[in-house]
């Protein structure tokens, strides 16, 4: 059983401080923007560094492309799953004292959150590709809680019963040109989400991560992607996100990379939400 925690607050608080300040030992004071961690196996390899433009909440409130390099995905689909209800049900509520003044109350909370996420994918040479994705995130958690008269909590705890999450994607190509990938992540903790991106048959291992370089933040930092032991691409959701990409790398394999790439800088965190 894990004890809920307010980890949308967390989230928002960590998102207010995003620069941390480090004392100099001149007495001064320098801003560390918030970035993943590096693969140390990629010390002394040549990477590859793609900038992302387009990924953050005013963009996509103007309905913005998102760049990664020379790539532009056109966001035809997303549903931002935080304006979802919570429903809620009491199973038991017992009242007690002299007066009958306190009320004992136990029951379960359920969240059910199911998104899509959409977009088109092109090219420097014009080639294009559609990508499809759902988003999945369904929580339970019981708890029990005693009230008084005037409505004030005399006490309270809860845990967490059940935790879901999952986000799945599948990518059609329409040349040649273009690979034919699908991702599947999931978690059954509220933790990031990890999985598998399968290319033209060809599997790699996808783990979320939310160490960075000024700590453990509430959120998602990044995702590697890996091949065996050897982390072959970086997705850093930090800012308005980056992919990197060991060299050398084949050209389907990474047209693969940029597509997911996009799918995980635009998709709901769900430690976030």
């Amino acid at each position: 059983m894990h004890t809920v925690k307010n980890q949308g607050f967390a989230a928002r608080s960590w998102r207010a401080a995003l620069a941390a300040c480090v004392m100099l030992s001149t007495g001064g004071c320098a801003i560390v923007g918030q970035q993943a961690l590096e693969p140390a196996d990629w010390v002394g390899q040549q990477v590859e560094r793609y900038e992302a433009t387009g990924t953050g909440g005013w963009a996509r409130l103007r309905n913005k492309p998102v760049t990664i390099g020379p790539y532009t995905a056109e966001v035809r689909a997303k549903s931002p799953w935080s304006t979802l209800p919570t429903s809620t049900s009491t199973d038991t509520q017992v009242s007690f004292g002299a007066d009958g003044g306190r009320e004992l109350s136990s029951g379960t909370t359920t969240r059910h959150n199911d998104a899509e996420l959409e977009f088109h994918l092109s090219g420097p040479g014009g080639a294009v590709a559609d990508v499809r994705c759902r988003q999945l995130l369904h929580i339970e958690t019981t708890g029990i809680g005693v009230t008084r008269s005037d409505g004030t909590d005399a006490f309270s705890m809860s845990e967490l019963a059940a935790y879901k999450s999952s986000l799945s994607c599948r990518a059609s190509g329409n040349t040649a040109s273009w690979p034919q990938w699908q991702l599947e992540l999931s978690s059954g903790e509220p933790s990031p989400l990890r999985g598998h991106l399968t290319i033209d048959g060809v599997s790699f291992e996808v783990l979320g991560s939310q160490a960075s370089n000024i700590g453990q933040a509430p959120m998602t930092v990044s995702y590697e992607i890996r091949r065996g032991e050897h982390t072959v691409a970086l997705v850093d959701r930090s800012g308005d996100g980056r992919l990197s990409v060991s060299l050398p790398v084949g050209e389907k394999q990474q047209l693969a990379f940029v597509g997911a790439a996009v799918a995980l800088l635009i998709s709901n965190d769900p430690l976030g939400s």
